[in-house]
């Protein structure tokens, strides 16, 4: 169901009709493209098909529509998934430095349904059964210091878990109104479960108060050496205390980030008072959040060219769980003391294929 580059073991030709646009005469750097494509054969399907281009001249970029909604910004060799049968107008898309484009088309026909294809098929899930945090999914962050934030998170002591719900507690230690006077949770599944494309969803209860920051999000994987915007960051939920009736959806990268201005705000009246599903639709070509109902996302980011500026989500990135207490943003109104301890409560975290 992913789009990648695969090294070709064997391979079936398929006959097609193609459409290759020639030399383009007022180009500096005059090129040509055309593409064949191939199968893979996999033990539970055949509908993934290799494309490979054909490119002549010098070129500063590419892109493939796949003809199924999907695009892609990659190299000459990629994998497509057609989990149904059709027929697909595939096109490459190769432009100079001016803008110039040199384009390649070709028809491909997928005889039949994919017999192992399972709509938005469930591929992972926690959900918060037992007693302890599960540490083959998350492991707790201590060493957070970040936003002005005024928390500190510990080892676990600010969990719990019972009757299917993960809990995560802010508690007032200290005098208040400082740094280091308040503990909370944050948990990360670095490591353990990282994932490239789906449907990311979370439901969950929000903590009432002001001065309260919880968050669902994600991040890059290679964050350790990337770092961070060029990681990448999925902010599914956020919610500021102050600002009880709303939640935000917010995205960062190297080409926006910080006070990013791809976000999004929902109106969303009982999130202090009820569970909901915060989600996020994620694929090659664009990434949505929705609140409850995925077929009707309240945020779409797609950047027409993607590039490691705007688009670092072609890499795996990995869920992080946490309540904040005050920061640049949560505390910008202050902090109340009298509504510790308080609470978010999540009752799961689910991926589901994203096709």
């Amino acid at each position: 169901m992913k789009s990648f580059i695969v090294i070709l073991l064997s391979i079936f030709l398929f006959s097609s009709c193609s459409k290759s646009e020639p030399t383009v005469p007022n180009s500096p750097n005059a090129f040509s493209a055309d593409i064949t494509y191939a199968s893979v054969n996999k033990t539970d399907s055949v509908n993934y098909i290799v494309f490979r281009a054909k490119t002549k001249g010098v070129f500063s970029s590419i892109s493939w529509d796949f003809g199924d909604g999907e695009t892609l910004q990659s190299d000459t060799v990629v994998t497509h998934y057609f989990p149904q049968k059709g027929t697909y107008t595939v096109k490459f898309t190769a432009l100079d430095v001016l803008g110039t484009a040199a384009l390649s088309t070709k028809d491909v026909v997928i005889a039949a349904d994919d017999p192992a294809y399972v709509p938005h098929k469930l591929i992972w899930s926690d959900e918060f059964d037992g007693t302890t945090l599960n540490t083959s999914n998350w492991v707790n962050e201590t060493n957070i210091d970040v936003n002005n934030e005024w928390q500190k998170y510990t080892n676990g002591d600010n969990l719990t878990i019972k009757d299917g719900i993960l809990t995560i507690t802010a508690k007032k230690v200290g005098t208040g109104q400082k740094k280091g006077d308040y503990t909370s949770g944050r948990i990360n599944s670095n490591g353990l479960r990282t994932f490239l494309y789906g449907r990311m969803e979370i439901r969950a209860k929000l903590p009432a108060g002001r001065g309260t920051w919880p968050a669902t999000w994600m991040l890059g994987a290679n964050i350790a050496t990337a770092g961070w915007p060029a990681c990448g960051e999925l902010d599914i939920m956020e919610h500021v205390g102050y600002n009880p009736l709303w939640v935000k959806g917010s995205i960062h990268t190297p080409s926006s980030y910080g006070n990013t201005v791809n976000n999004a705000d929902y109106k969303l009246t009982d999130c202090e008072s009820a569970f909901h599903t915060y989600g996020m639709t994620w694929t090659p070509s664009k990434i949505e959040y929705y609140i409850d109902d995925p077929d009707h996302p309240y945020y779409t980011y797609s950047p027409a060219v993607k590039n490691a500026s705007n688009w670092p989500f072609n890499k795996p990135c990995f869920f992080i769980l946490n309540l904040a207490i005050g920061g640049d943003w949560g505390g910008a109104q202050g902090v109340d003391d009298s509504i510790f301890p308080c609470s978010m409560q999540i009752d799961y975290v689910r991926v589901y294929n994203y096709k």
